[in-house]
């Protein structure tokens, strides 16, 4: 088995390199300072490892309505559960690697989304 390049997208955030290793789906992700990504929630849980920058990583349970916001320094681990809403707002260029086992879907979370639409307009 070996890591297959998918594509790569670019925008005015960055760039993100889509990866598959068998199953598994690898994301490598670039954030310039003061943009956002995410701005929804999966049906599945994910883990985002943090390799450089410092981020404000906020979310919401989508049953509770329950806000955490936690900043996060680089190197470190952010595991998403399920359902729950996600933004990660990069407070300096960031990279960050998110891995999943699962096909990928998302549902926009309004609050969150919309901030990342007003810096892409």
């Amino acid at each position: 088995m070996k890591l297959e390049f998918v594509k790569s997208v670019v925008d005015p955030r960055g760039r993100i390199l889509f990866c598959k290793y068998g199953h598994l789906s690898i994301n490598i992700i670039e954030t310039k300072k003061g943009f956002s990504r995410g701005g929804h929630f999966h049906e599945f849980s994910s883990i985002h490892f943090l390799l450089k920058g410092d981020i404000i990583f906020k979310t919401t349970d989508i049953k509770s309505n329950h806000e955490q916001i936690k900043k996060f320094t680089a190197p470190c681990e952010i595991n998403v559960n399920a359902n729950i809403a996600h933004i990660l707002i990069a407070l300096s260029d960031a990279v960050f690697i998110e891995f999943f086992n699962t096909n990928y879907s998302s549902v926009n979370y309004p609050l969150y989304r919309d901030l990342i639409e007003k810096q892409l307009h």
